[in-house]
């Protein structure tokens, strides 16, 4: 199992999300080939920031696992089309 963190900002005039909404979220997206087990998330003012827990083979592809469940999260949810994923960064 591999930890990644990851991080959204959202624009100063989007409206704050609760972590339950962000989290629901990304759940909404994840397949199984995803391998994720768990999700810590904290929301503020700037965004979100978390950890996920991945199967994974190694940290690369846990990391490329982690970036494409953020990035559908952001692609498929209104209350985040402005937001952006900051972290994991595109290696």
């Amino acid at each position: 199992m591999h930890l990644v963190e990851f991080a959204f900002t959202k624009p100063h005039d989007a409206p704050e999300l609760s972590g339950d909404v962000v989290l629901a979220a990304l759940w909404s997206v994840c397949d199984p080939d995803d391998g994720m087990e768990h999700i810590r998330l904290h929301t503020s003012r700037a965004g979100a920031r978390g950890a996920a827990f991945l199967l994974a083979p190694d940290e690369p592809s846990a990391v490329r696992q982690c970036r494409a469940v953020c990035r559908r999260a952001l692609a498929v949810t209104a209350a985040l089309s402005a937001w952006q994923l900051t972290c994991p960064a595109e290696a």
